[in-house]
């Protein structure tokens, strides 16, 4: 009987320790991030790609593959986003390695979303996220202080030929005016997405609000001086506020987050230097600094690639000269898809109908599953829509593993590292 107790402490602790580790690559071997995504160096990006391609035939030989097999919600949309994807190819007669990469990026995040049980999943990821502030934090402050800290450190460069202090750990611009909170991420406008979406775990999915993260998560998030940061961060406030639970902790929790909101309001309001920092970019029409004209760019001119081409989209080669003609066709300016902050449309516009549509059905699915009440998960839908509405994350591998993880259910979560089938339920 002892040694079955101790082999099972032993299987748990394999499991903990391996879930940690792949989940440490979703964070932080991802296209999100300078390193991984936006570096210049292709040695960094073959790592990567090498990375993803073991764990993936390390999950299919340690996952129960009936997830597969089996027709499910998650299995549906998987299949309906490859078959999306196939279809492109052949009617664009467009064959390039970038098909074969996006499609490794969403199986691996099935994989992954169906591996590791739920609660470990958002523990890991809070936990991620809060070490990865802490340190932001303290870099900010220290290199706000005196810019020599950095000189320590070598310069990096990313596609864009953006100079950036390379600390492995976190990354600051070099030589771009004002300095914004970066992290790890190839820019503060990918890094307050990461953000949000603790704090949204944290308040909606946790049995127990740790305050000290919410509070760590809100400092950060404030030092990226992302003005939609602060929308999404309303809309997730007030879905909170109007959840019902009258445990006497929730109510506390609700009464902090109206005491920290009127404080940054105020904040805000009374320093103007502050308040430019954030709020300049939404009257500012120049492309490069992330502006309202950017934005509406990446609204307009990807919505109508996707008219013209709504069965399959226009395919990855084909949409980059199709964004830049459409651009100076309705705007007037020349501009590349590197301005283009648009995830959603963007898949429409690139993939057509299909898996447009598959990834609208998965961010409602998600904030469903985080809350069932209608007006909560409404606004969380809206909150979910701007966060892949500011970003092109069509590449990133934490987002499809979330979309997954919100269209799962207990029917195709099996998970080879519980325990016995008890575990694996209780994860759901």
């Amino acid at each position: 009987m002892s040694s079955t107790l101790s082999n099972n402490n032993k299987v748990d602790k394999v499991s903990t320790r391996t879930f940690a580790l792949i989940f440490f690559i979703v964070i932080f071997i991802s296209d999100d991030t300078f390193l991984f995504g936006t570096n210049d160096s292709i040695v960094f990006i073959c790592f990567k790609y090498v990375t993803y391609l073991f764990l993936s035939v390390y999950l299919l030989a340690h996952s129960n593959l009936k997830s597969l097999v089996f027709l499910t919600r998650s299995s549906l949309i998987l299949y309906l986003i490859i078959i999306s994807v196939f279809i492109t190819v052949l009617l664009n007669v467009d064959f390039r390695g970038g098909y074969v990469y996006q499609v490794l990026v969403i199986f691996l995040a099935y994989l992954i979303s169906n591996y590791i049980p739920s609660k470990e999943l958002v523990r890991l990821y809070i936990k991620y996220i809060y070490v990865l502030s802490i340190i932001s934090i303290i870099v900010f402050i220290i290199a706000s202080v005196s810019d020599s800290f950095l000189s320590f450190f070598p310069i990096s460069v990313n596609v864009g030929n953006v100079e950036f202090y390379n600390l492995f750990v976190c990354v600051v611009f070099k030589d771009v005016g004002e300095m914004r909170n970066t992290g790890i991420f190839r820019e503060p406008g990918v890094y307050m997405i990461y953000l949000n979406i603790a704090i949204l775990f944290e308040l909606f999915y946790k049995d127990k609000i740790n305050k000290l993260h919410v509070v760590v998560f809100l400092i950060t998030l404030f030092l990226t001086f992302s003005t939609a940061a602060f929308i999404i961060l309303i809309f997730t406030c007030i879905a909170y506020l109007l959840k019902k639970n009258n445990r006497e902790e929730r109510i506390y929790t609700k009464l902090l987050i109206i005491t920290l909101g009127v404080v940054i309001v105020c904040v805000i309001m009374l320093s103007p230097g502050i308040y430019s920092r954030i709020f300049d970019k939404i009257g500012k029409d120049s492309i490069d600094d992330g502006s309202s004209l950017a934005r509406a760019i990446s609204i307009y001119v990807n919505y109508h690639i996707f008219i013209d081409n709504p069965i399959a989209g226009c395919g990855i080669t084909k949409y980059v000269n199709k964004f830049l003609s459409y651009t100076r066709e309705y705007f007037h300016i020349t501009t590349s898809t590197g301005n283009n902050t648009n995830m959603i449309l963007t898949v429409f516009a690139v993939y057509g109908l299909v898996f447009g549509m598959a990834l609208l059905y998965s961010i409602m699915r998600l904030a469903k599953k985080i809350s069932k009440e209608f007006i909560v998960s409404g606004l969380l839908i809206v909150a979910f829509l701007m966060m892949l509405s500011n970003e092109d994350l069509r590449y990133s591998l934490m987002i499809y593993v979330f979309l997954f993880w919100g269209l799962r259910t207990d029917l195709n979560i099996k998970n080879a590292g519980a325990q016995n089938l008890n575990e694996r339920i209780k994860y759901a």
